[in-house]
C-alpha cells in the first residue's frame, strides 16, 4: 500500500520537537538550584529521545505498535497540558504546538486508510514462511 503523504512530514515535526526539547533541555533547565540532577535528567532524557527516535523509524516504517506508540503519546501530551501554567512562555508555545500535533495525530492517525496503511504494512513485513521439505 501506498505510504499516506502526511506521514513523513509527521515524522519530520515529531524529530524536531525532540530536537527542541533537547536544546530547551540543555540551555533552559527549570531549577537551576539542582544542578546536581542536571546531568541525570539530561541521560535520561538522551536515553527517553533515542527510544523515540526508534519508535518513529518504525513509524515511517508502517509498524502498527509505532502508531499505538503515537498515539499514546499524544494522550499523555494532551493532559501535558495541565502544567502548562507551570511553564515559561517558550515552553507554553512548544507545549500548545506539541498539543495541537497531538489532536491531528488523535484524528488522523484513526482514519481508515491511515489504519489501513499500518495493518497492511505490518502482513507485508512479515518473514516469508520456509518452503516446505521435499519440495
Amino acid at each position: 500500500m501506498i505510504r499516506p503523504k502526511v506521514l513523513l512530514l509527521t515524522a519530520w515535526i515529531m524529530v524536531g520537537f525532540l530536537l527542541t526539547g533537547l536544546l530547551r533541555q540543555w540551555f533552559w533547565p527549570p531549577h537551576p538550584h539542582i544542578t546536581h540532577l542536571h546531568t541525570l535528567t539530561t541521560i535520561v532524557g538522551i536515553l527517553i529521545r533515542i527510544a523515540a527516535l526508534i519508535c518513529i523509524f518504525y513509524y515511517v516504517q508502517g509498524r502498527n505498535w509505532a502508531r499505538i506508540a503515537v498515539l499514546v503519546t499524544s494522550v499523555v501530551e494532551i493532559l501535558n497540558l495541565l502544567q502548562l501554567r507551570h511553564e515559561d512562555t517558550l515552553g507554553r508555545v512548544i507545549s500548545a504546538a506539541a498539543a495541537l500535533l497531538a489532536v491531528f495525530f488523535l484524528y488522523w492517525l484513526n482514519t481508515r486508510s491511515v489504519r489501513q496503511f499500518f495493518t497492511r504494512s505490518a502482513a507485508t513485513i512479515e518473514v516469508p514462511s520456509s518452503p516446505e521439505p521435499g519440495s
